[in-house]
């Protein structure tokens, strides 16, 4: 039984650029509609209902807790690595606690490094393909207690998904004359709420999806400080911070992964109303400004030319900021980098955009920027997913891999400095800091400069007064001396 649903998008992680997707069978399903362009990989961690590339976490709303601008730390943004020292235990990370209005949420209870893995946990229930209806076998299996857990998740059930359908239709047998009609109608919204929670709780695991006990409570926002992937060496769900969070801070995923980064305003709360049943009210969505809408619409242009300068189009239709050179392309990247770091996307779509700048800058044999980009894509990589991607180099779709292929040709083209004159490159971000101090110390001689020209035209005006005020008095003054000397004449 197919779901209608036209929304299309793509997973949220390791959707790398020469790779490509694969379209799941259809019956009764998530409304995720994988794009036919990007092929998934197995540690892909898109959530896989709702906006048709999310899953939900507690379902119950967005937060803008913890983000006072977009991305406040844009200047001070360093893709470092996993912090080494030894970090809080999971359990004194976070709590889970009520918010109005939005149901159970995460926070964190102390300060969390940028790369703490916060969560690592098996699938509460788990299904081995995109069908909701399967979920009701898992379920019934599960124990009182896991079940308690499971009906605690928040439950929304969007229009295109017809579940009362699939369970008449599917999950209960017709031939079964041991349920009356009340029976029927009991086990028909059991089962309804079952799929309706297990809908927009879930998440991709592995080749299936499952729901997850803690995973799955966490909320949306447009600028997420946390992200979330399953990791099929360890086969758990890990949630890693993706930027220095501080206590109290609300741990907020996305729900919209891949082109979902780059959907305006407009775009996000039509497909989370439609999935998810609320409203986003994060940081980006109550930009008044209008700032972030322009700077996403923006990186959308640039992100698609991009993907049609490396495999061209099949569309008829002009396309902008497509780059007509390799230089242009790579100048193009990294602006993309800049903007993806400025509007506080700091997970898979920055790796990415750091990938394309590594390859286009090898290609063009500027090797210096080709190890510095692929450096970062590693280190923003590692702060995603954690250091366990065994899975990644197997295929040779993770950042090191690619590190070690710009290693190589560095090598083979004589240009590699030895070890002991190695040094860590300068990371886009770092340039970034550098490029927003020059322009704010050229804002502030500018401002300086214009402080000076009021100063001097007060001053300006200030003399002419004086100077009309001196004049007016001493035509006074001689008036008072002619009318003493002819007073005969006076008036």
């Amino acid at each position: 039984m197919a779901v209608d649903s036209d929304l299309t998008t793509r997973n949220l992680d390791h959707i790398y650029f020469f790779v490509e997707n694969r379209t799941p069978e259809t019956t009764i399903q998530s409304t995720r509609s994988p794009s036919p362009t990007s092929h998934t990989l197995s540690r892909s961690a898109s959530p896989s209902v709702g906006s048709s590339d999310g899953g939900c976490g507690s379902g119950s709303g967005s937060s803008s807790s913890g983000n006072s601008a977009l991305n406040p730390l844009a200047a001070k943004f360093e893709p470092t690595a996993s912090p080494t020292s030894s970090a809080p235990t999971t359990s004194e990370l976070y709590e889970c606690r009520e918010v109005e209005g939005k149901g159970l949420a995460l926070f964190a209870t102390s300060l969390i490094p940028i790369g703490t893995c916060i969560v690592s946990e098996e699938p509460l229930l788990h299904i081995g393909e995109n069908v909701l209806n399967l979920a009701w076998g898992p379920y019934c299996r599960l124990s009182n207690a896991q079940k308690k857990t499971f009906d605690a998740l928040h439950f929304y059930k969007p229009e295109h998904l017809y579940l009362e359908r699939a369970s008449r239709l599917i999950l209960i047998d017709p031939n079964d004359h041991s349920l009356d009609a009340e029976d029927v109608e009991e086990l028909v919204q059991d089962q309804v709420r079952v799929m309706g929670i297990f809908a927009c709780n879930n998440f991709q695991c592995g080749k299936g999806l499952a729901v997850f006990a803690t995973t799955s409570r966490r909320n949306h926002s447009c600028v997420p400080n946390v992200h979330h992937s399953y990791n099929p060496t360890i086969k758990k769900q890990t949630v890693h911070a993706v930027r220095d969070i501080q206590a109290g801070e609300e741990l907020c995923t996305t729900y919209l992964g891949g082109q979902g980064v780059y959907y305006v305003r407009a775009q996000r709360i039509e497909s989370l109303r439609n999935n998810y049943g609320f409203t986003c009210a994060c940081v980006s969505c109550s930009d008044v400004t209008g700032q972030s809408d322009a700077r996403r619409d923006f990186m959308s242009a640039i992100a698609y030319g991009l993907q049609v300068f490396q495999y061209g189009s099949q569309s008829p239709d002009p396309v902008p900021c497509v780059p007509t050179s390799p230089v242009l392309a790579l100048k193009q990247a990294e602006d993309l980098i800049y903007m993806l770091i400025e509007e506080g996307i700091l997970s898979i779509e920055l790796c990415k955009a750091y990938r394309l700048a590594s390859m286009v800058a090898l290609g063009l044999g500027d090797f210096e920027r080709a190890r510095e980009h692929a450096f970062s894509e590693t280190e923003v990589e590692r702060n995603c997913l954690g250091g366990r991607l065994d899975d990644l180099v197997k295929s040779g779709a993770g950042a090191a891999c690619w590190s070690e292929n710009v290693h190589e040709a560095m090598k083979k083209a004589g240009v590699l400095p030895p070890a002991a004159k190695l040094r860590k490159p300068k990371s886009a971000s770092q340039k970034l800091a550098a490029k927003l101090k020059k322009k704010s110390k050229k804002a502030a001689e500018r401002g300086l400069q214009l402080k000076m020209e009021r100063d001097a035209g007060k001053e300006q005006k200030a003399a002419e007064k004086r100077a009309k005020l001196e004049a007016q008095r001493e035509e006074e003054r001689k008036r008072k001396e002619y009318d003493a000397a002819f007073p005969g004449l006076k008036g």
